[in-house]
Protein backbone atom coordinates (compact mmCIF):
# COMPACT_ATOMS: atom_id res chain seq x y z
CA UNK A 1 0.00 0.00 0.00
CA UNK A 2 2.84 2.52 0.66
CA UNK A 3 4.20 1.94 -2.89
CA UNK A 4 1.05 2.78 -4.51
CA UNK A 5 0.32 5.86 -2.16
CA UNK A 6 3.96 7.30 -2.80
CA UNK A 7 3.11 6.96 -7.01
CA UNK A 8 -0.08 8.28 -6.53
CA UNK A 9 1.11 11.64 -4.46
CA UNK A 10 4.16 12.02 -6.68
CA UNK A 11 1.85 11.58 -9.65
CA UNK A 12 -1.36 13.59 -8.90
CA UNK A 13 -0.36 15.28 -5.53
CA UNK A 14 -3.47 15.95 -3.10
CA UNK A 15 -5.62 14.48 -5.94
CA UNK A 16 -4.01 11.15 -5.53
CA UNK A 17 -5.53 10.63 -2.56
CA UNK A 18 -8.15 7.22 -3.05
CA UNK A 19 -11.93 8.22 -2.00
CA UNK A 20 -13.19 7.13 1.29
CA UNK A 21 -14.93 4.14 -0.24
CA UNK A 22 -12.49 3.31 -2.44
CA UNK A 23 -12.09 -0.06 -3.18
CA UNK A 24 -8.06 0.06 -2.34
CA UNK A 25 -8.78 -0.16 1.42
CA UNK A 26 -10.53 -3.00 1.79
CA UNK A 27 -7.88 -5.12 -0.58
CA UNK A 28 -4.84 -4.25 0.27
CA UNK A 29 -3.05 -5.36 4.02
CA UNK A 30 -3.67 -2.89 6.59
CA UNK A 31 -5.79 -0.94 4.24
CA UNK A 32 -7.97 0.85 7.15
CA UNK A 33 -5.18 1.47 9.23
CA UNK A 34 -3.62 3.73 5.93
CA UNK A 35 -6.78 4.77 5.43
CA UNK A 36 -6.96 6.29 8.72
CA UNK A 37 -3.22 7.88 8.33
CA UNK A 38 -4.20 9.51 4.85
CA UNK A 39 -6.92 11.30 6.49
CA UNK A 40 -4.84 12.30 9.77
CA UNK A 41 -2.19 13.52 7.07
CA UNK A 42 -3.43 13.48 3.55
CA UNK A 43 -0.15 13.49 1.09
CA UNK A 44 2.35 13.24 3.66
CA UNK A 45 0.62 10.08 5.62
CA UNK A 46 3.78 7.71 4.17
CA UNK A 47 6.53 10.14 5.60
CA UNK A 48 5.46 10.29 8.85
CA UNK A 49 4.72 6.69 9.27
CA UNK A 50 8.21 6.14 8.18
CA UNK A 51 9.00 8.36 10.87
CA UNK A 52 7.41 6.56 13.89
CA UNK A 53 7.72 3.03 12.55
CA UNK A 54 12.17 3.74 11.56
CA UNK A 55 13.87 4.86 14.18
CA UNK A 56 16.79 5.92 12.28
CA UNK A 57 14.54 8.37 10.41
CA UNK A 58 13.45 11.52 12.75
CA UNK A 59 13.92 15.06 13.19
CA UNK A 60 16.96 17.09 14.61
CA UNK A 61 14.28 19.28 16.12
CA UNK A 62 11.21 19.45 18.92
CA UNK A 63 7.57 20.05 18.05
CA UNK A 64 6.69 23.62 17.38
CA UNK A 65 4.50 23.82 20.07
CA UNK A 66 7.41 22.72 22.58
CA UNK A 67 9.29 25.34 21.23
CA UNK A 68 9.38 28.35 23.16
CA UNK A 69 7.22 31.06 21.77
CA UNK A 70 9.54 33.01 19.25
CA UNK A 71 9.00 36.07 21.42
CA UNK A 72 10.38 34.57 24.73
CA UNK A 73 13.56 33.32 22.95
CA UNK A 74 14.40 36.41 21.42
CA UNK A 75 14.16 38.60 24.89
CA UNK A 76 16.58 36.25 26.71
CA UNK A 77 19.16 37.81 23.55
CA UNK A 78 18.14 41.16 24.60
CA UNK A 79 18.61 40.39 28.39
CA UNK A 80 22.29 40.09 27.01
CA UNK A 81 22.36 43.11 26.05
CA UNK A 82 24.68 44.61 28.52
CA UNK A 83 27.59 42.32 28.13
CA UNK A 84 27.24 42.57 24.14
CA UNK A 85 28.12 46.15 24.34
CA UNK A 86 30.97 46.39 26.12
CA UNK A 87 33.80 47.68 24.74
CA UNK A 88 35.16 44.22 24.88
CA UNK A 89 32.15 42.28 24.02
CA UNK A 90 32.06 38.50 24.60
CA UNK A 91 32.98 35.95 21.66
CA UNK A 92 29.50 34.38 21.28
CA UNK A 93 29.19 30.45 21.22
CA UNK A 94 26.54 28.35 20.89
CA UNK A 95 27.30 24.61 22.03
CA UNK A 96 25.20 21.35 21.36
CA UNK A 97 26.10 19.16 23.92
CA UNK A 98 24.90 15.76 23.24
CA UNK A 99 24.69 12.00 25.64
CA UNK A 100 24.04 9.34 23.48
CA UNK A 101 22.94 6.33 25.93
CA UNK A 102 25.46 3.86 24.81
CA UNK A 103 28.61 6.23 24.86
CA UNK A 104 28.12 8.70 27.80
CA UNK A 105 31.92 8.35 28.97
CA UNK A 106 33.09 9.55 25.14
CA UNK A 107 30.69 12.49 24.88
CA UNK A 108 31.34 13.49 28.80
CA UNK A 109 35.13 13.74 27.79
CA UNK A 110 34.34 15.49 24.96
CA UNK A 111 32.93 17.69 27.17
CA UNK A 112 35.29 18.51 29.52
CA UNK A 113 38.52 18.71 26.67
CA UNK A 114 36.12 21.74 25.34
CA UNK A 115 35.24 22.95 28.40
CA UNK A 116 39.22 23.59 28.93
CA UNK A 117 39.19 25.28 25.59
CA UNK A 118 36.77 27.60 26.31
CA UNK A 119 38.69 28.53 29.45
CA UNK A 120 41.07 29.57 27.56
CA UNK A 121 39.61 32.35 25.54
CA UNK A 122 40.18 33.41 22.34
CA UNK A 123 43.48 32.50 20.14
CA UNK A 124 44.92 35.19 18.76
CA UNK A 125 46.82 34.94 15.59
CA UNK A 126 49.08 38.25 15.77
CA UNK A 127 50.12 37.94 19.28
CA UNK A 128 50.33 33.88 19.30
CA UNK A 129 48.51 33.44 22.56
CA UNK A 130 45.14 32.92 24.03
CA UNK A 131 43.58 36.03 25.13
CA UNK A 132 42.22 35.73 28.58
CA UNK A 133 40.15 39.04 28.26
CA UNK A 134 38.48 38.49 25.95
CA UNK A 135 35.19 36.41 27.70
CA UNK A 136 32.72 33.70 26.28
CA UNK A 137 29.06 34.09 25.95
CA UNK A 138 27.99 30.33 25.93
CA UNK A 139 23.98 29.42 25.11
CA UNK A 140 23.98 25.82 25.43
CA UNK A 141 22.05 22.50 25.15
CA UNK A 142 21.67 19.66 26.50
CA UNK A 143 20.27 16.32 24.56
CA UNK A 144 19.98 13.03 26.39
CA UNK A 145 21.10 14.12 29.46
CA UNK A 146 20.36 12.59 32.85
CA UNK A 147 20.46 14.74 35.97
CA UNK A 148 23.85 14.23 36.85
CA UNK A 149 25.50 14.85 33.50
CA UNK A 150 23.05 17.95 33.73
CA UNK A 151 24.29 19.48 37.04
CA UNK A 152 27.78 18.43 35.78
CA UNK A 153 27.49 21.10 32.72
CA UNK A 154 26.03 23.73 35.33
CA UNK A 155 29.28 23.35 37.44
CA UNK A 156 31.67 23.19 34.72
CA UNK A 157 30.08 26.70 34.20
CA UNK A 158 30.47 27.49 37.63
CA UNK A 159 34.06 26.79 37.91
CA UNK A 160 35.05 28.23 34.89
CA UNK A 161 32.54 31.78 35.50
CA UNK A 162 35.32 34.22 35.45
CA UNK A 163 35.87 32.96 31.94
CA UNK A 164 32.23 31.86 30.49
CA UNK A 165 29.15 33.51 31.49
CA UNK A 166 26.57 30.19 30.43
CA UNK A 167 23.22 29.89 29.53
CA UNK A 168 21.11 26.90 29.40
CA UNK A 169 18.64 27.02 26.32
CA UNK A 170 17.18 23.82 26.65
CA UNK A 171 17.37 19.81 27.85
CA UNK A 172 15.88 17.25 25.74
CA UNK A 173 15.48 13.84 27.11
CA UNK A 174 15.18 12.72 23.39
CA UNK A 175 18.65 11.30 21.82
CA UNK A 176 17.62 12.65 18.27
CA UNK A 177 16.97 16.36 19.83
CA UNK A 178 20.15 17.75 18.59
CA UNK A 179 18.89 20.68 16.41
CA UNK A 180 17.71 23.29 18.72
CA UNK A 181 20.84 25.03 19.39
CA UNK A 182 21.14 25.90 15.26
CA UNK A 183 17.87 27.48 16.31
CA UNK A 184 18.90 29.87 18.86
CA UNK A 185 21.52 30.46 16.53
CA UNK A 186 19.54 31.29 13.60
CA UNK A 187 17.48 33.50 16.35
CA UNK A 188 20.03 35.23 17.67
CA UNK A 189 21.65 36.75 14.20
CA UNK A 190 17.81 37.93 13.37
CA UNK A 191 18.34 40.80 16.36
CA UNK A 192 21.83 41.18 15.97
CA UNK A 193 22.72 40.87 12.54
CA UNK A 194 25.81 42.97 12.85
CA UNK A 195 27.38 40.02 15.14
CA UNK A 196 29.33 36.95 14.03
CA UNK A 197 28.24 33.48 15.87
CA UNK A 198 30.43 30.16 16.57
CA UNK A 199 28.91 27.28 16.98
CA UNK A 200 30.71 24.06 18.63
CA UNK A 201 28.99 20.36 19.26
CA UNK A 202 30.71 17.31 20.90
CA UNK A 203 28.47 15.19 18.60
CA UNK A 204 31.71 14.15 16.51
CA UNK A 205 32.40 11.31 14.49
CA UNK A 206 35.21 8.66 16.46
CA UNK A 207 37.60 9.75 13.36
CA UNK A 208 37.26 13.55 14.84
CA UNK A 209 37.57 12.57 18.34
CA UNK A 210 40.94 13.12 18.71
CA UNK A 211 41.08 16.55 17.00
CA UNK A 212 38.14 18.06 19.32
CA UNK A 213 39.93 20.50 20.92
CA UNK A 214 41.77 21.57 17.94
CA UNK A 215 38.94 22.08 15.98
CA UNK A 216 36.91 23.82 18.34
CA UNK A 217 40.17 26.24 18.91
CA UNK A 218 39.97 26.84 15.93
CA UNK A 219 36.55 28.35 14.92
CA UNK A 220 36.26 29.74 18.03
CA UNK A 221 40.00 31.93 16.75
CA UNK A 222 40.44 35.21 15.47
CA UNK A 223 41.92 34.05 12.49
CA UNK A 224 38.47 32.11 11.90
CA UNK A 225 36.81 35.84 12.37
CA UNK A 226 34.35 35.93 9.43
CA UNK A 227 33.67 38.60 7.25
CA UNK A 228 30.84 39.25 4.22
CA UNK A 229 33.43 40.09 1.96
CA UNK A 230 35.70 37.37 1.60
CA UNK A 231 34.70 34.78 4.20
CA UNK A 232 31.56 34.67 5.55
CA UNK A 233 32.07 31.22 6.81
CA UNK A 234 35.10 30.11 8.39
CA UNK A 235 35.94 26.47 9.72
CA UNK A 236 38.73 24.09 10.43
CA UNK A 237 38.78 22.18 7.28
CA UNK A 238 36.35 23.15 4.66
CA UNK A 239 35.49 20.03 1.90
CA UNK A 240 33.24 20.54 -0.93
CA UNK A 241 32.39 16.82 -1.33
CA UNK A 242 29.71 15.00 -0.74
CA UNK A 243 28.24 18.10 0.35
CA UNK A 244 29.55 21.71 1.15
CA UNK A 245 30.68 20.81 4.74
CA UNK A 246 33.24 21.66 7.53
CA UNK A 247 35.03 19.09 9.58
CA UNK A 248 32.50 18.11 12.63
CA UNK A 249 29.93 20.59 11.43
CA UNK A 250 31.50 23.48 13.93
CA UNK A 251 32.62 27.24 12.21
CA UNK A 252 32.11 30.59 12.95
CA UNK A 253 29.67 32.46 10.29
CA UNK A 254 28.43 36.05 9.92
CA UNK A 255 25.30 36.45 11.23
CA UNK A 256 24.85 38.53 7.45
CA UNK A 257 25.15 34.63 6.23
CA UNK A 258 23.06 33.25 8.76
CA UNK A 259 20.46 35.40 8.06
CA UNK A 260 20.14 34.58 4.71
CA UNK A 261 19.34 31.00 5.42
CA UNK A 262 16.26 29.74 6.53
CA UNK A 263 15.08 28.52 9.70
CA UNK A 264 16.53 25.26 10.21
CA UNK A 265 13.46 22.97 10.93
CA UNK A 266 12.05 24.50 7.64
CA UNK A 267 15.71 23.71 5.82
CA UNK A 268 14.85 19.77 7.33
CA UNK A 269 12.18 19.61 5.24
CA UNK A 270 12.84 21.63 2.78
CA UNK A 271 15.85 18.87 2.51
CA UNK A 272 13.91 16.10 2.81
CA UNK A 273 11.70 16.77 -0.27
CA UNK A 274 14.81 17.64 -2.40
CA UNK A 275 16.26 14.18 -1.24
CA UNK A 276 13.20 12.36 -2.51
CA UNK A 277 13.21 14.57 -5.65
CA UNK A 278 16.81 13.67 -6.21
CA UNK A 279 16.40 9.80 -5.73
CA UNK A 280 13.22 9.87 -8.33
CA UNK A 281 15.86 11.84 -11.23
CA UNK A 282 18.35 9.11 -10.41
CA UNK A 283 16.17 6.74 -11.01
CA UNK A 284 15.45 8.69 -14.18
CA UNK A 285 19.27 8.74 -15.03
CA UNK A 286 18.86 12.31 -14.89
CA UNK A 287 21.91 12.49 -12.91
CA UNK A 288 24.91 10.08 -12.18
CA UNK A 289 26.10 9.13 -8.68
CA UNK A 290 29.73 7.79 -9.54
CA UNK A 291 31.14 9.41 -6.48
CA UNK A 292 29.56 8.15 -3.91
CA UNK A 293 25.81 6.28 -3.31
CA UNK A 294 23.15 8.15 -2.41
CA UNK A 295 22.21 7.94 0.99
CA UNK A 296 20.14 9.98 4.19
CA UNK A 297 23.07 11.29 5.48
CA UNK A 298 25.06 12.50 2.38
CA UNK A 299 21.25 13.52 0.81
CA UNK A 300 20.60 15.25 3.81
CA UNK A 301 17.37 14.08 4.70
CA UNK A 302 15.54 14.11 8.09
CA UNK A 303 18.25 14.81 11.18
CA UNK A 304 20.64 14.25 8.73
CA UNK A 305 20.16 18.02 7.64
CA UNK A 306 21.67 19.63 9.91
CA UNK A 307 24.86 18.75 8.42
CA UNK A 308 24.01 20.49 5.78
CA UNK A 309 22.55 23.48 6.74
CA UNK A 310 25.21 26.39 7.15
CA UNK A 311 26.68 25.28 3.80
CA UNK A 312 23.42 24.98 1.80
CA UNK A 313 22.88 28.78 0.94
CA UNK A 314 24.46 29.44 -2.56
CA UNK A 315 26.23 32.84 -1.08
CA UNK A 316 28.82 30.79 1.21
CA UNK A 317 32.03 32.28 0.96
CA UNK A 318 33.61 29.68 2.99
CA UNK A 319 37.53 29.63 4.42
CA UNK A 320 39.44 27.19 6.48
CA UNK A 321 42.37 27.23 9.08
CA UNK A 322 44.24 24.19 9.73
CA UNK A 323 47.26 23.35 7.84
CA UNK A 324 47.04 20.96 4.47
CA UNK A 325 50.10 18.81 5.23
CA UNK A 326 50.71 18.25 8.70
CA UNK A 327 48.70 16.88 11.35
CA UNK A 328 50.82 16.72 14.83
CA UNK A 329 48.42 15.71 17.46
CA UNK A 330 50.66 15.24 20.32
CA UNK A 331 51.94 18.91 20.41
CA UNK A 332 50.05 21.36 22.62
CA UNK A 333 46.85 22.99 21.77
CA UNK A 334 48.91 26.12 21.54
CA UNK A 335 51.20 24.65 19.19
CA UNK A 336 48.82 23.29 17.12
CA UNK A 337 47.35 26.44 16.86
CA UNK A 338 50.49 28.44 15.70
CA UNK A 339 50.54 26.12 12.93
CA UNK A 340 47.30 27.24 11.41
CA UNK A 341 46.84 30.23 8.94
CA UNK A 342 43.71 31.26 7.29
CA UNK A 343 42.95 31.00 3.56
CA UNK A 344 39.92 30.96 0.95
CA UNK A 345 38.27 27.27 0.39
CA UNK A 346 38.60 24.57 -0.80
CA UNK A 347 42.46 24.06 -0.71
CA UNK A 348 42.71 20.53 0.57
CA UNK A 349 41.28 16.75 -0.88
CA UNK A 350 37.82 17.49 -2.09
CA UNK A 351 36.05 14.87 0.39
CA UNK A 352 37.09 15.15 4.09
CA UNK A 353 38.30 11.44 5.20
CA UNK A 354 35.27 10.41 7.04
CA UNK A 355 33.25 9.76 3.98
CA UNK A 356 35.56 7.93 2.04
CA UNK A 357 36.26 4.01 1.91
CA UNK A 358 40.51 4.24 0.51
CA UNK A 359 42.11 7.24 0.14
CA UNK A 360 44.07 5.46 -3.28
CA UNK A 361 40.51 4.09 -4.55
CA UNK A 362 39.22 7.57 -4.36
CA UNK A 363 41.90 9.71 -5.78
CA UNK A 364 41.59 7.35 -8.77
CA UNK A 365 37.70 7.99 -8.81
CA UNK A 366 37.20 11.31 -8.66
CA UNK A 367 40.08 11.72 -10.97
CA UNK A 368 38.08 9.62 -13.58
CA UNK A 369 34.84 11.49 -12.98
CA UNK A 370 36.68 14.58 -13.05
CA UNK A 371 37.98 14.06 -17.21
CA UNK A 372 34.92 12.39 -18.22
CA UNK A 373 32.64 15.17 -19.66
CA UNK A 374 30.02 12.43 -19.72
CA UNK A 375 30.21 11.93 -15.91
CA UNK A 376 31.37 15.40 -14.81
CA UNK A 377 28.53 17.00 -16.65
CA UNK A 378 25.77 14.71 -14.97
CA UNK A 379 27.21 13.72 -11.60
CA UNK A 380 24.99 14.83 -8.23
CA UNK A 381 27.71 15.59 -6.54
CA UNK A 382 29.13 18.24 -9.06
CA UNK A 383 27.67 21.33 -10.10
CA UNK A 384 24.20 19.14 -11.51
CA UNK A 385 23.24 18.72 -8.07
CA UNK A 386 24.29 21.53 -5.87
CA UNK A 387 22.38 23.79 -8.88
CA UNK A 388 19.25 21.36 -8.33
CA UNK A 389 19.57 22.51 -4.40
CA UNK A 390 20.28 25.79 -5.15
CA UNK A 391 16.97 26.09 -6.88
CA UNK A 392 15.09 23.77 -4.65
CA UNK A 393 15.91 25.46 -1.66
CA UNK A 394 16.75 29.37 -2.25
CA UNK A 395 15.59 30.01 -5.69
CA UNK A 396 19.12 31.56 -6.40
CA UNK A 397 22.77 30.59 -8.21
CA UNK A 398 25.75 31.64 -6.78
CA UNK A 399 27.33 35.05 -8.20
CA UNK A 400 29.43 35.13 -11.17
CA UNK A 401 32.89 35.50 -9.44
CA UNK A 402 32.02 32.64 -6.54
CA UNK A 403 34.27 29.94 -5.87
CA UNK A 404 32.20 27.08 -7.27
CA UNK A 405 32.31 27.74 -11.12
CA UNK A 406 36.14 27.57 -10.75
CA UNK A 407 36.80 24.04 -8.65
CA UNK A 408 34.15 22.06 -9.86
CA UNK A 409 34.59 20.65 -13.32
CA UNK A 410 33.23 22.30 -16.33
CA UNK A 411 32.49 25.06 -13.94
CA UNK A 412 32.32 27.60 -17.33
CA UNK A 413 30.08 25.87 -19.06
CA UNK A 414 27.47 25.62 -16.22
CA UNK A 415 27.82 28.96 -14.79
CA UNK A 416 25.67 29.69 -18.82
CA UNK A 417 24.06 27.27 -18.85
CA UNK A 418 22.06 27.65 -15.63
CA UNK A 419 22.15 31.29 -16.03
CA UNK A 420 20.25 31.37 -19.53
CA UNK A 421 18.54 27.84 -19.09
CA UNK A 422 17.91 28.22 -15.12
CA UNK A 423 17.06 24.67 -13.30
Amino acid sequence: MAGNLVKWFYLYGPEGVPSQDSWVWRVFPEGQRWKELVGQHGENAVEETVKASAPRFHSAFVSEDVRAAPDTSLQLFHDDDGLLSLSNPPLVVFYQILFPPDNKEKALAAVKSQFDVLSLGQFDNESGTFDQNRKILLYYTITGGRVQEVDLISNLCKEKSDRITCRQRGNYDAEGVYGENVHHLHAFCNVKPSYHVVYITNRLDDSLATKIKAITSAVMSTMCLPSEESCNVCGAEFYPLPFLHFTGNMFSASCGYVNKLMSPSTFENAMTDVAGAALVAEMKETYTTKLFPLGTRILGSYQHSIDHWIGAHPDLKPCDIAPTSTDKLDETILDQMKLYSRAPAPRRGSASPGYLVSNSEWRERESKSRLKRTISLREYYYLAGNIFRWKRLYDKLPNANSWVWEWFPDGQLWELAARTSGE
